[in-house]
């Protein structure tokens, strides 16, 4: 039967519906497009629960450790807004609440016969991308082939979730990636998960289900993988903190990758979630478990924030790029950056102009980097079952073509000649970050994400980033963010991007800035981060 393969995978959407207690279930579709407060007005959460859902995971596990309430009491509640966002959003592909129940019990028990917290991350709930391995949980990498294959389950748990198990997390759910885990959005045989702030608008990808869960209040923290900008991107279309290291700088072993062993462009891991100080546990927590001890692919850098040295001298010389020389920004997200460096200056740190550095070579490197076989691989998991190529993965895929060795050392060595050179512009201008656009505009219309290279360039150059809310939204009626004219545009990507974009369409959507920093300074940008995100949106 041709649709076989998609009743399999309606039936697999309503087993994950199916673990959500009916007591969890909303009696009715919410009206209008913002759905980000539904799990707190559904009445499914009680006012304390609601309260919860206001910290951060720092002020959580600060809280749980003091006995302000239980890991049972914050477990629940964000199982209960994870199920009420998944319903609005279709943003989990394993939820499993009674293991989180269970595990936060133990948590509760051990505190009270310790008197101590099992670790620092004692009772947070952390929710994890359906690629990052889960011991007993489901895994698909966004095809219905693995998930119903003996791979559809993972065995042991990803070298990352094992360092946070052990600091004491409760995982409750696995979230949405797409098909390929090469969209910058998020569709798959499950559908497309929506955007929170605006569910005509994706959330972004390949973590875009994160980002959804997150946004909508389901998850404090969640895990992320970035080889393009999937950590970056979703978190920026949905008005979160997110942070992109060095692809070495942490775990990755235990991971489904959507191209295994292909080391021509390697992905990173971090975090995503709402505050900047986060941003920095999740990753202190995984260096103080010296990943390097058993992940050969780990550089062995602990972390160490105390040893930043400003070129600045007090203050962080940031340098700021308005556009990339291939696409100019959409007005709400100019309007965002004039108002960062507005404020930056007006806080008495130096701002200076950089000029974008061979953008659109890096695409074309890139591309040629990311599908060394041609699309093999994604096209034979697709014939598994049938089920078909998405437009946005047949688009990613576009021109790639099977490489001989040969052919690929010589890509390396391009790729290692186009790092060299930037290093070298990037010590010329003596910056210690970078402040530029996250994406071109704000969150895309479902099913049209189709440029990358405000992220997938410091994937190209391996360079450490950060993105963080600009405390800015989509208003039509906000001058600054009309339309523009009709201009002379700098490539066709220029002019689609323009034509795209009217306030009405992308009402409501957040605009996230992005920070870039050197290779190998990751405490240098997690620094920047803390001081231009609290200049910028206090």
């Amino acid at each position: 039967m041709a649709n076989d393969w998609k009743i399999r995978a309606d039936a697999y959407k309503a087993q994950v519906l199916a673990s959500i207690p009916e007591a969890w279930r909303l009696k009715t579709k919410p009206s209008g497009k913002d759905v980000r407060h539904v799990a707190e007005t559904s009445g499914i959460l009680t006012p304390d629960e609601v309260q919860l859902l206001a910290r951060d995971a720092t002020q959580l596990a600060a809280d749980i450790a003091a006995r302000k309430f239980s890991a049972v009491q914050v477990a629940t509640a964000y199982c209960k807004s994870a199920a009420v966002a998944h319903q609005t959003t279709n943003c989990i592909m394993d939820f499993f609440p009674d293991e989180a129940l269970a595990r936060a019990k133990w948590l509760d028990d051990e505190l009270e016969r310790t008197g101590k917290p099992v670790g620092v991350l004692h009772g947070v709930p952390i929710s994890v991308k359906d690629m990052v391995a889960l011991k007993g949980r489901r895994i698909s990498a966004g095809y219905l082939g693995i998930l119903e294959s003996a791979e559809g389950v993972s065995a042991e748990d990803a070298v990352i979730t094992a360092a946070f198990r052990a600091a004491g997390a409760v995982f409750y759910c696995k979230t949405t990636n797409p098909q390929a885990i090469m969209h910058l959005e998020c569709d798959s045989f499950l559908g497309p998960t929506l955007n929170p702030f605006n569910t005509d608008l994706t959330p972004g990808g390949s973590t875009g289900g994160e980002a959804a869960l997150i946004a909508a209040g389901g998850s404090v923290l969640g895990i992320g993988t970035d080889i393009g900008g999937s950590i970056r991107n979703p978190c920026a279309n949905c008005g979160l903190y997110g942070f992109k290291p060095c692809a070495s700088r942490l775990p990755k072993s235990g991971n489904m990758s959507g191209m295994p062993n292909q080391e021509t462009i390697v992905g990173a891991i971090g975090p995503m979630g709402v505050s900047a100080r986060d941003m920095e546990l999740f990753v202190k927590v995984q260096l103080d478990a010296k990943p390097w001890k058993v992940d050969p692919s780990v550089v062995k850098m602990p972390w160490r924030p105390e040893e930043v040295e400003w070129v600045g001298g007090s203050k962080p010389r940031i340098g700021v790029q308005w556009h990339d020389g291939v696409c100019v920004p959409q007005p709400p997200m100019r309007a965002a950056l004039r108002m960062a460096v507005d404020k930056l200056k007006a806080a008495g740190y130096e701002v200076v102009e950089v000029q974008p550095r061979k953008t659109w070579e890096a695409w074309l490197l890139l591309k040629e980097l990311y599908f060394t076989d041609g699309g093999a691989r994604v096209r034979g998991e697709a014939a598994r079952t049938g089920e078909p190529i998405l437009p946005l993965t047949e688009w990613v895929m576009t021109g790639a073509t099977e490489k001989t060795p040969t052919q690929v050392m010589e890509l390396v060595r391009q790729r290692e000649a186009f790092r060299k050179d930037y290093a070298k512009y990037w010590e010329s201008l003596n910056i210690d970050v970078m402040l530029l656009p996250a994406m071109p505009g704000p969150a895309n219309v479902l099913g049209t994400s189709k440029y990358w290279l405000y992220t997938a360039f410091y994937n190209l150059v391996d360079y450490p980033g950060a993105v963080f809310p600009a405390g800015v939204q989509v208003d039509p009626k906000n001058p600054e963010h009309a339309r523009d004219e009709p201009r002379e545009y700098l490539s066709e990507d220029d002019k689609r991007t323009a034509e795209e974009y009217t306030p009405e369409k992308f009402e409501n959507a957040p605009i996230d800035l992005q920070i870039i920093g050197g290779h190998w300074e990751e405490e240098k940008v997690m620094e920047a981060l803390k001081i231009i995100s609290k200049v910028v949106n206090p």
